[in-house]
């Protein structure tokens, strides 16, 4: 029981890896893609940080988790020898 709550922690850094290594924010345009002025440009921008904020917020979460889980494995194990 105790490897696949392990398990669980490991999933969960893939995830933080995977997520980190896609980058969507980058997909959206910048400067003003041939449009100077346009009020279009703003809200990508816009979209862009959001989802810059987002990502970032979503690998923090799954590492926190990552790391309370190993640490809960490690209690277990501890209890488990005692």
């Amino acid at each position: 029981m105790i490897d696949k709550i392990k398990h669980t922690g490991d999933a969960a850094s893939r995830v933080a890896e995977g997520i980190r290594g896609v980058d969507c924010a980058a997909t959206v345009p910048g400067g003003d893609a041939g449009i100077p002025g346009s009020a279009s440009m703003a809200k990508l921008a816009a979209v862009k940080q959001a989802w810059q904020s987002r990502e970032q917020s979503f690998v923090s979460l799954l590492e926190t988790h990552s790391a309370s889980i190993d640490k809960a494995v490690q209690l277990y194990r501890s209890n488990e020898q005692a």
